[in-house]
């Protein structure tokens, strides 16, 4: 059995575009911080309270928190790498086929793989069925 990896593409865009939404929120909020933190002398706190105090206006007068930006950002990066783990996914290819013949109607047809005991597709009879030919990889 061969393993591959498939990406779903419409989900992995939607992860990029998520962590570049939210990578470009964190840098807006340490570029409008950055002026104030260089000339404090304890950054962290000046950091917490400007999250708190400073607001950034929009072009149309909406103006909001820089703390609502940095939620903003952590959650767009947190479900962009979400989206991103679920998009991957391993499946399980079949890699050899071989034909099998029904002892009780003497009729063949291809299968993946080894079979024990199955039901034959032409008389629905459940069989232990004889492998007749031997196994060739299949093309993909």
């Amino acid at each position: 059995m061969k393993r591959t990896l498939r990406k779903q593409k419409s989900a992995y865009a939607l992860s990029l575009i998520f962590c570049l939404i939210g990578i470009v929120s964190l840098i807006l909020t340490i570029w409008k911080t950055y002026p104030q933190l260089s000339s404090s002398g304890d950054p962290f706190s000046t950091f917490l309270s400007l999250l708190w105090t400073e607001k950034l206006a929009n072009i149309s007068g909406f103006e909001f928190k820089l703390i609502y930006l940095v939620i903003l950002g952590d959650v767009m990066l947190v479900s962009g790498v979400i989206l991103w783990i679920l998009s991957r996914q391993w499946l399980v290819l079949p890699g050899e086929t071989a034909w099998f013949q029904c002892p009780f109607c003497k009729k063949k047809w291809r299968s993946i793989g080894d079979k024990a005991l199955v039901h034959c597709p032409h008389c629905r009879q459940l069989v232990h069925p004889k492998m007749t030919e031997n196994k060739r990889a299949v093309s993909t």
